[in-house]
Parts: structure tokens; sequence; C-alpha cells
């Protein structure tokens, strides 16, 4: 009863009231009775705005109503999420002010909607050349010229301008990743460019993406850039840098940030450890590297290497050379809090978003400046962050991580075999 009276008391429009048939409907396609909609609709709203300014319906006559009366329409083509739209927008004369309307700007031709998917297409990987042809049967006849295009895309190189120099000093990172790929995605050459990415997780478990970089080389002084950019914008030194162990950004970072501790991506060192060892033994190595790096304490890892050390260094010695550089940075993650372990010991959090990116880049081939490759890059790495899993933190979490801060920079972990391997 209640469902009843509360329908009877919104009384709805019919389609007749619209100018629309139940006939004319009928058998049509969805989209087709979408547009139709959309443009009664639209001619309606233009219509009551109308209505509104003059202070007076359409041949209604009111001796104080303001100055200005209707003088026809002119066609207006505009595009919307249902397709194009033919409407007849009102034309006022003879008004004391200009008639602006509202629902349609004077030069609008396409609604916001499409003004924002645009550059989210063009992040998905539709070069400025595809447009015209993957939107034609949305965007009608007229389509898209390059320079509408671009101009649209525009939106997104503002937005990564304006991201790239926002403040940090609101940012609380407590473990900050550092990791560089290669591209090529600039036009004039065959070179690939070093991608220089830095991301963060928070005091609160949330992760961020704090910096996009175009570095030519992973080099010492690209990678001080990146550093000290983000110290520049206020952003407080972490308690832990997880890198991929480059040279490179080892050397910077103890010229920039000296103080912070490093763990080195396992996975990297598991991979330039098998690479090392012949093909068929590499499944048996693989099981003592991931007793290693995934043991359930410290001291079981230290045995573990050790382990490996006894069983391979003289039929793999570069193999065992390969794993004594940098290995007690590569157990750093030891010292931290156990609910964090798997997401720190690597810096593979950005693989699979970087595999977006890839393949996004080789629909679209060699952008034209550095600055449509980053804003293109930025554009998917922002899209991927909002599927990025956070870490457990609470008050206990952020004092064990401090006090790992403080134990890892008094008692850097050191492996006296691995320090004599590598003399040798």
């Amino acid at each position: 009863m209640n469902r009843a009276k509360s329908s009877r008391s919104k009384p709805s429009i019919s389609m007749s009231e619209l100018g629309i048939e139940r006939e004319d409907v009928i058998g049509q396609p969805l989209d087709l009775i979408a547009r139709e909609g959309a443009r009664v609709i639209l001619e309606i709203a233009l219509s009551e705005e109308v209505d509104e300014f003059l202070g007076r319906r359409r041949y209604e006559r009111r001796e104080e109503a303001p100055a200005g009366y209707r003088n026809g329409s002119r066609e207006r083509t505009v595009q919307c999420g249902s397709g194009e739209v033919s409407i007849r927008k009102p034309k006022i004369v003879g008004a004391e002010e200009p008639f602006e309307s509202k629902v349609m700007r004077r030069w609008q031709r396409r609604s916001e909607d499409i003004e924002r998917v645009l550059p989210a297409l063009y992040v998905e990987g539709l070069s400025t050349r595809d447009f015209k042809r993957a939107l034609k049967p949305l965007l009608g006849g007229s389509g898209l010229s390059r320079s509408a295009i671009s101009r649209v895309n525009k939106t997104l190189k503002q937005s990564f301008s304006g991201w790239r120099k926002r403040e940090l000093r609101d940012e609380k990172i407590v473990y900050l990743f550092l990791d560089g790929y290669y591209l090529g995605i600039r036009k004039g050459g065959r070179e690939k460019d070093a991608l220089l990415i830095a991301h963060g997780v928070r005091a609160d478990g949330s992760r961020v993406l704090l910096g996009v970089y175009m570095g030519g080389r992973e080099s010492t002084e690209s990678w001080k850039g990146v550093l000290q950019d983000l110290l520049d914008r206020g952003m407080a030194e972490p308690q832990l840098m997880i890198t991929d162990g480059n040279a490179g950004l080892l050397r910077a970072m103890k010229e920039v940030m000296p103080k912070v501790p490093n763990q080195r991506c396992t996975a990297h060192k598991t991979r330039n450890v098998l690479s090392r060892v012949k093909k068929s033994r590499k499944a048996e190595v693989k099981r003592i590297l991931d007793k290693i790096f995934h043991a359930p304490c410290l001291e079981d890892a230290i045995g573990a290497a050790e382990e490996f050390k006894r069983r391979y260094s003289k039929d793999f010695l570069t193999a065992a050379q390969v794993l004594a550089d940098g290995l007690g940075q590569c157990l750093t993650f030891y010292r931290f809090p156990e609910v964090h372990w798997k997401r720190i010991r690597t810096s593979n959090v950005l693989e699979r978003a970087f595999r977006e990116v890839r393949r996004r880049t080789d629909v679209i081939g060699r952008l034209p400046d550095e600055m449509s490759a980053l804003s293109l890059i930025f554009g998917v790495l922002e899209e991927d962050r909002l599927m990025w899993r956070g870490v457990k933190m609470d008050d206990d979490v952020r004092q064990a991580v401090v006090h790992a801060f403080k134990t890892a920079c008094e008692e850097p972990i050191t492996i006296t075999w691995a320090e004599e391997l590598l003399a040798a």
C-alpha cells in the first residue's frame, strides 16, 4: 500500500510528453533510443532555462517580464555518452544581457564525461591516430581531429605536472621503494630510457606513488637527482629503502641518505645467482636460495647461506660470489616486523604495473617528448596504485619498525665468509 501511494505521489513524464511514441521505440537499437532520449532531455532543459531567463514560457505574455524574446533556434551537435546528438538550441534577441546557458556552454561540443574519458583511453593504449577510428561508433560522423585529441590530453599532462611538484611534508614514509625500468618511448632514437620510480609505504600502512622520472641511464647522478627531489619537496628520511641493487643507486643512497638502511631485492638477487648456474641444476639451487630468503628467522637464513657456500662455491664459484655480494643487505628485512617481510624483501610491487606500461606503449609506439611519456606512465601507475595492497600498521608495529631501524643502523648484518669470498 505504501509503495503504491509513494509512486502516485511522484508523477512521471510520459513518453508522449517527451514527443516520443511507443511505436517509434519498438524494435530500435538501444543506443539509438538512448541518443533520442538524450536529445529530448537536453532540448527540454534548454527550453526551461530560456523560460527562466525570459521570465515567461513560450507564447506567454507578461507586462513585467524582462526584455528579450525567442527568435527560432540553431542546430548544434554535441557528443555525449550515448553518441552524437543533434539538438535545437533556442536563440534569444533583444535581451539586456546575453543569454549564457549552463546546460550547454557556448562552444561546448562534447560532454564533460567524454572530456574525462579521453585521457583515460590514452592511458589505456589508444594512440592519437587510433582515437578517430576507435571512437567513431560513439562520436558519430564528426569524430575527433588530432588537435582536439591533443587538447583533451593536456588534462593528463596538467595533472602530472601538478602532481610531480606537490609537497611531500605530510607523507610519513616508512618504507621507500626505488626501482628503474628501461623502455623505448621517445621519438628520434632507438635507445631505451631509464624510468626511475619512487613509491612508498606510509606510517598508516597505505601505499603512495611519490615520483616518476626520466633518467637516461640508472647513473649515480640520475638517482641522486631523484632522492634530492624527494627531500627538497619535504619528504622525511624513511626507516628503510628497498632497491634492486643497482650500483648507481647504491652510490647515490650513500651520498644523499647515508643513515638509512638498505634492503636489496631478494627476487633480483635470486635471478642473478641462477643466471650463473647451468640449466640442469637451477631448480636444485633455487631451493637453497628459497631457504635463505624465506627462512623463519635471520639465524636460519644465515645458516642456509653457509650451506649454499659449502655446496656450490666449488662448482659455481661465480654464482656464490654473486650471492655473497651485498648478502647482508638482502637479509635486512629480517630486522623488521615479520608481518612486513613479504612486502619489503623485494622491490617487485611495480613489476605487474610495468607490464601494463609496456603493453600500452607497445600499442602507441614512441612518444613525441619526455612530458608525453612521463604523463602516460604516471597515468598507468596511478591507475595501478588503486589496486596496491597496503601493510598492517598499528602502534605496536610502528614502534617495532622504529626499533628495527635503530638496530639495522647500529648493528648492520655482516657475513664474514661472504666478505672473504669476494676478497679472494
